[in-house]
């Protein structure tokens, strides 16, 4: 499973939507009904799943589920490096 389906799989818990019905461009706000406490909560996971730390100007580019896989990506790399 790449790190998109792994984001998609955290949004179903956070969201209570299916797996199917989360697309990357979906909207966190306006499609998933992500709210700020859940954005917290995203950030979290990420943490705790990934290892990785989630600064407050990440979360401030987070707007789809393509952004959060985009910040997962960078957070990772910059890990490795």
């Amino acid at each position: 499973m790449d790190a998109n389906e792994e984001i998609k799989k955290m949004l179903t818990g956070i969201t209570g939507l299916n797996f199917d019905e989360i697309g990357d461009e979906d909207n966190l706000v306006e499609d998933l009904g992500v709210d700020s406490l859940k954005v917290i909560e995203i950030a979290t996971e990420m943490e705790k799943s990934f290892k990785v730390k989630v600064k407050d100007s990440h979360l401030m580019n987070i707007k789809t589920v393509a952004d959060v896989s985009k910040v997962l990506k960078e957070l990772l790399e910059a890990k490795i490096a």
